[in-house]
């Protein structure tokens, strides 16, 4: 064997060493990816779980903190998803990325419905407040228009959060399908409890409604 053909079977073999290693790394990433989108999914699924069965008729001081803290979460989450390398994988990141953008507009709209029902409720209660401190006088009147002016912007904002919630929980099954089609251990969030979570959702949402027509027909003179 002659020298040169030596050294080109040498840099052959080094060029096949190389060929797999690189291979086996791109195997290895791919496999890392997947486990890390597998535990972002994990985690936003639990928040989910912990937010969705909260009581949106009694939205506390403290569950809103909560579902701030969870929305903020997910959005972490979202965000480390698509810094993964997901060359190689494209059905399943592409399935995990679904699940976690929606479960993370699912929080955010939680989030808001929430908060925007708290100020309802105060700002409804500090009308009727008012309202039965009638002396008539045009500081009262302006103040009692102000109050109810400020009750209907706050109902505009829950009812469109809950409604863009609603929305969302609606098609988050198909989300969660797409995932479980794809991957065994998939971190799924039950249907049942979806649709648990949208019925108390829109009965708080119908409790509000009916206050506010109730509160449209307080007498206000101008």
């Amino acid at each position: 064997m002659t020298q040169g053909f030596r050294n080109l079977v040498t840099a052959v073999l080094v060029l096949a060493v190389a060929a797999v290693g690189y291979l086996a790394y791109g195997t290895y990433r791919k496999s890392e990816a997947g486990n890390e989108g597998i535990a972002l999914a994990g985690d936003t699924a639990r928040r989910l779980q912990e937010a969705l069965g909260a009581d949106p008729g009694r939205a506390s001081a403290e569950t809103v903190q909560a579902m701030g803290e969870h929305a903020a979460a997910a959005s972490r989450n979202l965000d480390a998803m698509r810094r993964r390398n997901a060359a190689g994988k494209p059905e399943l990141m592409d399935a995990l990325d679904d699940f976690v953008l929606t479960g993370r507009e699912i929080l955010v709209r939680q989030d808001a419905s929430h908060r925007f029902r708290r100020q309802f409720l105060a700002s409804s209660q500090a009308l009727r407040q008012h309202m039965r401190a009638d002396n008539r006088t045009g500081a009262w009147v302006r103040e009692a228009v102000q109050r109810k002016e400020r009750v209907e912007k706050d109902y505009r904002d829950y009812a469109g959060a809950a409604e863009a919630l609603d929305k969302l929980l609606e098609s988050f099954p198909a989300s969660v399908a797409r995932l479980a089609s794809r991957l065994k251990a998939a971190p799924l969030v039950d249907d049942k409890f979806i649709a648990e979570a949208r019925k108390r959702s829109n009965a708080a949402l119908k409790q509000a409604t009916d206050e506010m027509e109730r509160i449209r027909r307080i007498a206000v003179p101008r």
